[in-house]
């Protein structure tokens, strides 16, 4: 599953976490572990030169001053070192104690950017770290040094908040080819770990209300008379809705069927909501403390290093993320596991007659797919093949369809 993980350690809580995570992960799988320290003994050096003229006067006496100099140099230097081996040293050793092999790497420099080429050159393909560091305040806001990793790692990270449990394993679906190997991951992980996993798609059928609000408040009544706002309003919320529940709900189906023959437990969750909210809600409802998602979904733009959700969850859950996807990954846009009109249709169209078919082109171009799908499903309930003007009438009737003569 994995062959190398590089783990980053600083002494924080997160990080041990993070730590505790790569014993179990390399244990269960035989992967691998660089442990590493990042250091900053240049930007101090740099920092006390600059200080140097505030200095009291005593200090300013050249011979003085290189003394000075070379005292902090040398604490810099030798203290950096010593606190990267206390970091790593208790870490390296349980890690054999695992049967794991390990090696430890202590680096000056930025610490994301160190962390950044320790997993290009020693070529990992998952890289651990805690959410924050020592300079956390407790405020739950992702440490600068976790975020800029999550922008420009090339592989896979973790991103550590609790410790791990036997809890199951939570990944999110949404019909793109890049969950579907975030996916994959968590199966992989849960045969592994021998943990359950939990399959979740959420949909915001809330979304669309929402709009027609903003719209309704900010249109005149003759702009919404001239839109068909009202009765675009009425089919969103009887088809729209109802198709996204639909299909993600065969997003979920489809995915329970192609990951049904591994040795694990597999349950699949429908939520509503936004749906990065909507997971970490499911996590902690499912006591979930490992949440596996794409870097990307169904909406990826070219231009995009993280996806809005991916971030979103990273930034707000209590529980560990799993983020699957480099940022130089190469994925062809995104495609649907399943065609969306056969899911929200689930039958091929009826046959209309010609006066029903007259009444249709009377809907406003922009919503006529909408209503023609509106009253198909209507008459299909009642067991009818073909769609008559008394079928158009009575749906038409609820929706406020077919008033005007024709387009605004």
């Amino acid at each position: 599953m994995y062959e190398k993980i590089l783990v980053a350690l600083d002494g924080s809580e997160p990080s041990r976490y993070a730590g505790q995570a790569a014993i179990t992960v390399a244990a269960a799988t035989g992967s691998r572990i660089i442990a590493c320290h990042v250091y900053g003994a240049e930007i101090h050096r740099r920092r006390f030169s600059e200080m140097e003229p505030g200095l009291p006067a005593k200090y300013h006496e050249e011979e003085t001053l290189t003394d000075l100099r070379t005292a902090h140099d040398r604490l810099m230097n030798e203290g950096f070192r010593a606190l990267s081996t206390g970091y790593v040293e208790d870490f390296v050793a349980s890690s054999r104690d695992a049967g794991i092999t390990v090696e430890s790497v202590a680096m000056e420099g930025r610490s994301y950017t160190g962390i950044l080429h320790l997993a290009k050159t020693h070529r990992c393909d998952l890289i651990m770290l805690g959410a924050d560091g020592l300079g956390a305040i407790g405020d739950g806001m992702l440490g600068g040094t976790t975020l800029r990793i999550l922008h420009n790692a090339p592989c896979d990270v973790l991103v550590t908040r609790c410790a791990s449990h036997k809890g199951p394993i939570l990944t999110g679906v949404d019909g793109s080819l890049e969950a579907l190997k975030a996916v994959s991951k968590a199966v992989a992980l849960g045969c592994a770990l021998e943990r359950p996993v939990h399959f979740v798609a959420a949909y915001d059928p809330d979304f669309h209300t929402r709009v027609f609000g903003v719209m309704g408040q900010s249109l005149s009544p003759e702009r919404q008379e001239e839109v068909g706002l009202a009765s675009q309003e009425r089919l969103h919320d009887d088809i729209i809705n109802d198709g996204l529940g639909k299909l993600y709900a065969e997003f979920l189906h489809e995915a329970e069927h192609r990951f049904s023959s591994k040795d694990v437990t597999i349950k699949t969750f429908l939520v509503t909501g936004k749906a990065y909210h909507a997971l970490d809600c499911q996590a902690k409802a499912s006591d979930a403390d490992l949440i596996v998602v794409s870097r990307h979904g169904n909406h990826r733009e070219l231009c995009s290093r993280l996806g809005s959700n991916a971030e979103g969850l990273l930034r707000t859950t209590s529980a560990n993320v799993l983020l699957v996807g480099g940022v130089g990954d190469k994925v062809p846009g995104p495609k649907p596991m399943i065609k969306v009109e056969e899911t929200i249709t689930s039958k091929s169209p009826l046959a209309w007659d010609s006066d029903a078919e007259t009444r249709l082109q009377r809907v406003p171009s922009f919503v006529r797919s909408m209503a023609k799908r509106a009253v198909e499903n209507a008459a299909r309930e009642l067991g009818k093949q073909r769609v008559s003007a008394d079928d158009f009438d009575s749906v038409a009737a609820q929706f406020g369809m077919g008033a005007r003569g024709g387009d605004a």
